[in-house]
């Protein structure tokens, strides 16, 4: 959960910063400007830096059986974004994606798709052939029913597709966590930071001096009613500390 709230406070500054620049354009006038950011925007392949929007454009890919767009978008964030991480990490970057390439092929058997199967393995042929992982799955378009192969059987269920989605969404949140942490950011992000602090400050204020007034009013309450039973009280009893054991 703490990996989302990451993502999603990053995309979110993104976002109004992108709406800031806009804002500005428009009171400075500049409309090319503003409609080549636009552009850029829309075209934005990070998505603003918001995991789940590449999520879905990878699904996208995915489901319209469009293997050269799901090819160019995975190489683009390799050389964007994985390539800035230290060598220990190339494996897994390596098994995500290889997941990412079964959870296409899948997919085109379950949609019925036969030829997309088979154009994925020739494409394929020359960068998967000699790599172990997939050294059987070059038989996947003639099992007549492969979702009950043993081999094959896990990656049909609903419970691998979850899973590999989920672990590519907390790998993409650690990488943007560690994007922000770690290298410079633009002056108008490090100042959006700042407005969100300082807002989170102010909203803390106010809140302990609710708190304090609060306090302050239950304080006098209690004040006002502990005077009002002492004045109810018999007068021997409000001066009964005064009388000795023998006036008793």
């Amino acid at each position: 959960h703490k990996s989302k709230e990451i993502d999603v406070s990053m995309g979110s500054a993104v976002e109004r910063t992108d709406e800031h620049v806009r804002e500005y354009l428009i009171y400075r006038g500049f409309t090319s400007t503003l409609k080549h950011l636009d552009g850029d925007i829309k075209a934005d392949k990070e998505k603003g830096f918001r995991v789940d929007k590449i999520i879905d454009q990878l699904q996208q890919f995915v489901h319209s059986f469009d293997l050269f767009g799901l090819k160019e978008y995975w190489l683009y964030l390799d050389r964007r974004l994985f390539c800035r991480l230290e060598d220990v990490y190339r494996t897994t970057v390596n098994k995500l994606r290889t997941s990412l390439y079964r959870y296409y092929v899948i997919n085109t058997i379950q949609k019925g798709n036969l030829e997309k199967t088979q154009e994925f393995f020739h494409k394929q042929a020359s960068e998967l052939q000699g790599q172990a992982e997939w050294r059987d799955w070059f038989i996947l378009p003639f099992i007549p029913a492969p979702e009950q192969n043993p081999t094959f059987c896990p990656y049909f269920s609903r419970q691998w597709a979850d899973t590999f989605l989920v672990s590519l969404h907390n790998f993409l949140s650690v990488l943007f966590q560690f994007l922000n942490c770690f290298l410079p950011q633009p002056v108008l992000l490090s100042f959006d930071a700042e407005v969100q602090r300082t807002t989170s400050l102010a909203e803390e204020n106010e809140q302990l001096r609710q708190l304090l007034f609060t306090l302050q009013m239950e304080s006098r309450d209690q004040r006002d009613e502990d005077e009002m039973v002492h004045h109810k009280l018999p007068s021997y009893v409000q001066n009964m500390d005064l009388l000795g054991d023998t006036e008793l």
